[in-house]
């Protein structure tokens, strides 16, 4: 649950093939339906996936930045945010904490 779609794009693209943009396609995406947005479960696991997606795919700097929010979301960002940030630092995942 989130950053699946953007994962793929990248592993396709590591495999050597190509990702393609079809401007005429035309796609609904309702935001959240599934978790609510502000939800306990929409705090998980966008903390913890986008810490997973950045930490295996972007440069250094950012990489940077993206230890420098995990570690003010542990002192002081929402309860799933904390646990989000330490099952990614524990390896957590899957499900992880969200049971």
């Amino acid at each position: 649950m989130y950053y699946e779609d953007i994962d793929l794009s990248m592993r396709i693209k590591k495999a050597g093939f190509e990702v393609l943009y079809i401007p005429s396609a035309n796609v609904w995406h309702k935001v959240a339906q599934s978790s609510g947005i502000g939800s306990g479960l929409n705090d998980y696991f966008i903390t913890r996936n986008r810490l997973l997606f950045g930490m295996r795919y972007a440069k250094l700097r950012t990489r940077f930045a993206l230890y420098r929010e995990s570690l003010r979301f542990l002192l002081s960002g929402r309860v799933w945010q904390r646990k989000g940030v330490l099952d990614f630092y524990l390896g957590r995942l899957g499900k992880g904490s969200w049971h």
